[in-house]
């Protein structure tokens, strides 16, 4: 099988792809070619005008300007019989020509694997490139929603893939409930839950951790820096804790972090996230992906998205909190949280991890490719199975 995988304009999208290369890397029959940019690249035109003019013409012509330029990204080539094989840019040998990349690729893919086809190159160059040559196309859900928003109305159509690969049965729900056809949502867990089955989550550091983890889509962004403030004042003269902070990635490509006193530890890595996580004595956070892995490890949560703050609908706050209720705590419980005095049920955690994220079993990179062979073999996605439940 003979996979092209578009890595985004996001470097932080390695970790959707690291677990599946590795599998692919350890089997010797296994052909890919992966590119991702070198550093985060505009995925929108910044000029307004040209932004309108790019809509206009996308909604009027189904045409869109290709800015790529394959020196700004970095390539992995894998061969059949040998390991990968890092690349500054295509190689001269390569002779299927493939014109979302101004380059030539070694070959016609069977498949292509992406995680935004959303926005940027994949949506505008790839995915209608691929439709044109009959190359299906599955989709990596990059994260997992837990509430619809007026944001994501993008998950109401498949965007021209083959099968969305989504995290669990709460991520399928809310994609078919924005439209999306649910044969095209298959659950496999996602990949990036993979390492949580190595980890030691039993090490914990000497001073209790307080993990903040912000947002940068409003309101949830200005609700959750009043929480950390409310927090820092509270707990930051307290020797027994440390308070630390992991941004959201877009906050940190945007500078909208707020200012936070010295004392506060900034965690900037992505590829950090579970150690992160794993090293908390708690974590403070609205409940967006990131409340899966935690759930996964059994650290207390406390959730600032609950029924009665206006965040969202009030309908869906509702929903979402029977998924996660009784396994996570509420910003009045804070305090007890934070001091040991609650503690989650580890029953309730289980409950919860598998609507939201279905496996940490170390197998979710197994199951994309599984599903992606059964694809290429010509299959509908709806009638894939898990091949390891």
């Amino acid at each position: 099988m003979r996979i092209l995988i578009h890595g985004s304009e996001r470097p932080l999208h390695i970790q959707q792809f690291i677990p599946l290369m590795k599998l692919l890397d350890s089997n010797p029959n296994s052909e890919y070619i992966f590119f991702q940019s070198k550093s985060d690249l505009p995925i929108q035109p910044t000029n307004k005008l040209f932004h309108r003019i790019r809509d206009f013409c996308w909604d009027r012509f189904n045409y869109a300007r290709n800015s790529f330029n394959p020196k700004d990204w970095r390539w992995i080539w894998k061969q059949k019989g040998q390991g990968p094989n890092k690349l500054e840019s295509p190689a001269e040998q390569w002779e299927f020509p493939c014109p979302p990349t101004k380059s030539n690729i070694p070959w016609k893919p069977d498949l292509v694997i992406g995680t935004t086809p959303h926005e940027g190159h994949m949506r505008y160059q790839l995915i209608p490139w691929a439709s044109k040559n009959n190359i299906p196309i599955l989709s990596i859900d990059h994260g997992a929603p837990m509430v619809p928003y007026s944001f994501g109305n993008y998950r109401g159509s498949m965007m021209g893939c083959t099968a969305n690969a989504v995290w669990g049965e709460v991520s399928k729900t809310i994609n078919t409930g924005y439209g999306a056809p649910s044969t095209g949502q298959i659950i496999t867990g996602s990949p990036t839950l993979d390492e949580l089955s190595s980890m030691d989550v039993s090490k914990k550091t000497s001073r209790k951790q307080i993990l903040l983890m912000t947002t940068h889509r409003e309101p949830l962004k200005s609700a959750m820096d009043s929480m950390m403030e409310r927090v820092i004042e509270q707990y930051i003269s307290n020797t027994e804790f440390e308070i630390v902070v992991k941004p959201h990635p877009v906050e940190l490509i945007r500078g909208t972090l707020q200012k936070l006193p010295q004392e506060i530890r900034i965690i900037t890595e992505q590829g950090d996230l579970h150690a992160c996580m794993q090293a908390a004595h708690c974590i403070v956070s609205p409940a967006t992906s990131v409340i899966i892995p935690a759930l996964a490890m059994g650290i207390p949560f406390v959730n600032i998205l609950q029924p009665g703050s206006g965040l969202t609908d009030e309908k869906e706050l509702q929903i979402l909190n029977q998924h996660i209720g009784l396994a996570t705590f509420t910003p009045e419980q804070l305090e007890d949280v934070v001091e040991g005095r609650l503690t989650p049920d580890p029953n309730e955690c289980k409950i919860a991890f598998e609507r939201l994220g279905y496996k940490a079993d170390g197998q979710n990179a197994a199951r994309v490719l599984h599903l992606a062979k059964h694809i290429v073999l010509g299959n509908e996605p709806a009638t894939w199975t898990d091949p390891f439940n």
